[in-house]
């Protein structure tokens, strides 16, 4: 059962069949700093990652050790809901200091979103403030749709990935 006095900090995929064997690779690397950390499978190898950390520290924890298993791993910004999408992705990208930018939705079993719409609708609303730029953007953000929530990341290109080799 998860506590839901924490809010959900990263979202991580794990790479096929690896889902089992991730997870509690995952808890090893954030159990050092809190022993009430949860992980919620949403959907087979998605993990929500609940935590009193903050983003950015659950985050800092896992890449630098990160588990072979995972895929791609996304710090939470903002939770939203498809209603408010457009209004929270303004605020959130509006708070940042940067130039350019562009948008990639995911999603993961929401039947009633659709992301290029999302896409478009983001840029749209930015344009004056910020430049849409998919080749050298400052920063990316992530809109992951899950269930009826829309999670926003604002990530570096390539932040998302996880490579060991790279260490």
């Amino acid at each position: 059962m998860l506590n839901n006095n924490m809010e959900p900090k990263l979202i991580i995929t794990t790479l096929p069949g690896k889902d089992k064997k991730c997870k509690a690779e995952i808890l090893d690397r954030l159990l050092i700093k809190d022993e009430n950390v949860q992980i919620d499978e949403i959907k087979q190898n998605v993990f929500l990652i609940y935590s009193k950390l903050s983003p950015l520290e659950a985050y800092g924890l896992i890449i630098s050790a990160p588990p072979s298993c995972i895929g791609r791993i996304f710090t939470i910004d903002k939770i939203s809901d498809l209603s408010n999408i457009f209004e929270d992705a303004e605020k959130l990208l509006s708070s940042k200091k940067f130039k350019k930018f562009y948008v990639e939705c995911i999603n993961r079993g929401n039947k009633q979103a659709d992301c290029r719409s999302i896409e478009i609708g983001i840029g749209l609303r930015m344009k004056g403030k910020l430049q849409v730029d998919y080749k050298n953007p400052d920063y990316i953000l992530f809109v992951n749709l899950i269930g009826n929530k829309v999670y926003l990341s604002i990530m570096r290109k390539g932040q998302e990935k996880v490579s060991v080799n790279s260490l």
